[in-house]
């Protein structure tokens, strides 16, 4: 895009990185660190974190990440298909992470990566925190309005109205209720987020086992890479080349998001010929062979949408009974200040973000 192999640019996606070109760099220079990123609703993937090899590496982003971020990404200004307004993620999301068309609208909880500065409307918590008589927190109100939101059942209910205004979130005055839907947003957001976020229980984070089991191991010799698979609705099993999953409901695999199809589109990536458009030699390095980890990863997404699939209904009877009581209006709320609607600058030593 606009990089070459002769240009000067920090390395580091945040900036005041090694700024030596890449043409310029002798054949035993280290290795960039690889990382994870939120490259498509629900599909972790890698990236060389260097920014000399990004087109658009977003700065404000990486400056801002830490242990406690989540990133919210959705159709904020567009119309949303079928599936949830939002999805949600804890590693740095991809231009394209929400459904795979450009959807530039990514929401981080914190404005800095120490997670002090919540990206919250100034006002709003103490709003909530005195209509409900009890404090609320940033993530109280972002787990909230992950119940609200992130499932079709919302996205259906208000489709008329998504086709041409922006994104609305009912607030409601009812603490219960309240209570309610952040107990089931909290639940998504662990879920969401593979166990990195919003974890209640002890031990190590880990994604619950759903009833999708491996019952045929896919082949890891080069030979036998999967390059296809498929759905058996009648015997509910998903085979990926010579490997089988079971079972699988015909739910999961149709789950999408604004016309994403998650598991097909996660699978597409990993079979023998990828997925995606091709652009240089480059993309031809892939894997050679199907590797334990993508059956590791397969099952937690599966495991995943079985447990989103089966809190949907609740979260559906929920929003009815938000939207038939006792809502705070926009006008109760004081304005947006312009500031907060521009990424935030780079924090100077001893100096606070906002």
């Amino acid at each position: 895009g606009d990089r070459t192999t002769a240009g000067s640019y920090d390395a580091a996606p945040t900036g005041g990185g090694d700024r030596t070109p890449i043409a310029d760099l002798p054949a035993d220079a280290p290795m960039p660190e690889a990382r994870r990123y939120a490259y498509r609703a629900f599909d972790r993937q890698c990236v060389i974190a260097d920014a000399r090899l990004m087109s658009r590496p977003r700065p404000d982003l990486w400056r801002i990440h830490g242990d406690r971020q989540l990133y919210l990404t959705g159709l904020l200004t567009s119309a949303l298909g079928d599936g949830p307004a939002l999805v949600a993620c804890a590693e740095i999301p991809d231009l394209h992470h929400f459904s795979g068309r450009g959807a530039k609208d990514a929401i981080p909880l914190y404005r800095n990566a120490e997670a002090s500065a919540a990206n919250i409307l100034p006002g709003l918590l103490e709003a909530l925190s005195q209509a409900h008589n009890c404090p609320v927190s940033a993530e109280d109100f972002v787990a909230y309005a992950y119940g609200v939101l992130a499932h079709p059942g919302f996205t259906a209910r208000y489709a008329a109205e998504l086709e041409t205004r922006e994104l609305r979130l009912p607030l409601t005055k009812d603490a219960a209720l309240f209570a309610e839907l952040r107990a089931v947003g909290t639940r998504l957001l662990f879920l969401h987020t593979y166990a990195a976020r919003f974890q209640r229980q002890e031990g190590p984070p880990r994604i619950p086992p759903g009833m999708a089991k491996c019952v045929k191991a896919v082949p890891g010799d080069a030979a036998d890479y999967p390059d296809a698979f498929d759905h058996d609705i009648a015997t509910r099993t998903l085979r990926v080349g010579e490997g089988a999953f079971a079972p699988v409901a015909a739910e999961i695999c149709e789950f999408q998001v604004s016309g994403l199809p998650v598991l097909r589109s996660w699978l597409r990536f990993r079979l023998r010929q990828g997925a995606g458009r091709k652009s240089s030699p480059l993309d031809d390095i892939r894997p050679q062979r199907w590797m334990a980890a993508f059956t590791n990863e397969l099952l937690e997404l599966l495991w995943v949408l079985e447990a989103t699939l089966a809190l949907q209904p609740e979260q559906a009877h929920l929003l009815d009974v938000v939207v038939a009581g006792d809502c705070l209006l926009a006008a109760d709320l004081p304005p947006v200040p312009e500031a907060l609607r521009k990424p935030p600058k780079p924090k100077m030593e001893g100096a606070a973000l906002l």
